[in-house]
């Protein structure tokens, strides 16, 4: 993969996850067309990404020139792990942990970034930064690091509020439980607590996305946009190699829990269970330097 660009390498990453995630199932035909629009890109990019799934085993050639998923969920999980990280990512990583440990001043200028992390002129790092809501243009041509959750008092301050909004989520009368998306968020879950090895990075975006699924469930915008924001918050953590991963596999247990309750239609158990989840998360934080 050394000779592909980031975008290649990021549309295979994408590919493999919707087969881990059960979206592209065990021979289904992989359009170009179709995969183009999805992914917002053009298909050369796109094609040179299909021609190394089709190396890698994920998919292969069936009639004509057709191009089907071969992989299972499992395999292709272990074909993402095995990934090498793009650039980009590397850079972004480098930037946070260094935001993150205080070697670097909240308020920066471009051309700081540019020279210390060698960030050429087409770099989207900023960019990708500032999407997930790690930094923030400020007036001029610099940049604002937003608050983020490396401190004990903030970490807490998080999980308090979390507990006033998401049990709460659940008792709403909007509330529309996805069956069909909590099977899928389900049979992920028992995936990983069944595999032998334990991907941090799987782990904490199945965390992520159980959160902002339930928040969905709520049908209440605000609601919604509040799960968002603080899942931004804990992506530092995973940057900064913080979260424990003992910690990531218990609460996989506690969210199927949560779906047990909301499978039987019990909102109140699931939102008991919620608070119960909420509060051993905030009892377990991750060791912030001092």
């Amino acid at each position: 993969m050394d000779s592909k660009t980031d975008l290649q390498l990021r549309l295979v990453r994408q590919l493999l996850t919707k087969i881990v995630d059960g979206a592209f199932e065990t021979g289904a035909h992989l359009r170009e067309i179709e995969l183009s629009q999805v992914f917002g890109v053009s298909r050369t990019p796109l094609r040179a990404a299909l021609a190394k799934v089709t190396e890698l085993g994920a998919a292969e050639r069936g009639w004509g020139r057709g191009l089907y998923v071969k992989a299972s969920p499992e395999l292709a999980e272990q074909m993402l792990a095995a990934l090498p990280q793009e650039d980009e990512e590397q850079i972004k990583e480098q930037i946070t942990r260094d935001w993150f440990e205080g070697q670097i001043p909240r308020e920066v200028s471009e051309s700081y970034f540019r020279s210390r992390y060698g960030l050429g002129k087409k770099s989207r790092v900023l960019e990708l930064l500032s999407e997930e809501g790690v930094i923030v243009r400020s007036p001029g041509y610099g940049w604002q690091f937003e608050p983020t959750l490396n401190s004990q008092d903030s970490n807490d301050a998080s999980y308090d509020f979390r507990l006033l909004v998401e049990p709460g989520a659940i008792l709403q009368s909007s509330f529309h439980y996805d069956k069909v998306g909590a099977a899928s968020i389900r049979s992920r879950h028992e995936r990983v607590l069944n595999s032998q090895t334990r991907d941090l990075p799987e782990l904490f975006r199945l965390d992520e996305e159980f959160h902002q699924f339930i928040a969905e469930c709520s049908r209440n915008p605000f609601v919604i946009q509040a799960v968002a924001q603080q899942n931004k918050l804990r992506r530092l953590l995973e940057y900064a190699s913080l979260i424990d991963t003992g910690r990531l596999n218990a609460s996989c247990a506690e969210h199927i829990e949560i779906l047990d309750a909301l499978d039987a239609g019990d909102q109140k158990r699931a939102a008991g269970a919620m608070t119960q989840h909420l509060m051993k998360a905030k009892g377990s934080p991750p060791a912030f330097k001092s």
